[in-house]
């Protein structure tokens, strides 16, 4: 069988140059021009060639075809998928979804959030504003194991009533014994609108912006 060498002592310009990738591999194009050379440049009816490898080196071209035809077809599939999933996502707008993370945004002097704590604990809430700034320092006091949810009035530590925007939270939880217990918050927000970047969705809240990845409940 031959090894895909053309055979032919009179070779045409484009047969004696090939482009070949780094690493010595040829690329797509590399392969079809020097295919459709060796085809072009030897007589499967000569002496010392092998018909049964001229029926290969053909077939190899039809199945090369193919395959660029099937890789078409996927790229507009996957195009057109991509275009049903933004539509979809697009009817989370108004509804309320609980986000893992530690932002959230306040909104008419009220939010709420979720913590999951591996443990009972004692459990302290501290409040940052968007500039990192402490405006809240929140007891809760003894909570169970698991999920819990919770409210903040969007008041500072002397009473006031904060602004409506985008506060994180952090969490500090101690069991009984004095060690530290693993805490989980996630927040509960309003979609607001969907939008689109990098191939990722963002969900946004307000002034807050979500990860689709990282919703864990859609509320109907």
């Amino acid at each position: 069988m031959e090894t895909g060498m053309i055979t032919s002592t009179t070779a045409t310009p484009a047969t004696t140059t090939s482009t070949a990738t780094p690493g010595g591999a040829l690329d797509k194009n590399s392969f079809l021009k020097l295919l459709v050379a060796q085809l072009k440049n030897q007589d499967p009816t000569g002496s010392g060639q092998d018909p049964n490898a001229m029926i290969q080196q053909l077939t190899s071209f039809s199945s090369l075809e193919q395959a660029q035809n099937t890789n078409s077809l996927l790229t507009g599939l996957q195009g057109q998928t991509s275009g049903l999933f933004q539509a979809q996502t697009a009817a989370l707008v108004g509804k309320t979804v609980q986000v893992s993370g530690s932002s959230f945004n306040l909104a008419s002097g009220s939010a709420s959030m979720g913590l999951n704590l591996g443990t009972a604990a004692n459990v302290t809430l501290t409040v940052k504003d968007a500039n990192g700034q402490l405006v809240a320092l929140i007891p809760e006091g003894q909570l169970n194991a698991g999920n819990n949810t919770l409210t903040w009035n969007g008041k500072d530590a002397n009473g006031v009533t904060l602004p409506d925007g985008a506060y994180s939270v952090g969490v500090s939880a101690t069991t009984a014994n004095g060690t530290a217990a693993t805490a989980t918050t996630s927040m509960l927000v309003k979609v607001d609108s969907v939008s689109f970047k990098n191939g990722a969705v963002y969900l946004n809240s307000g002034n807050s912006s979500f990860a689709l990845t990282d919703v864990t409940k859609i509320n109907a």
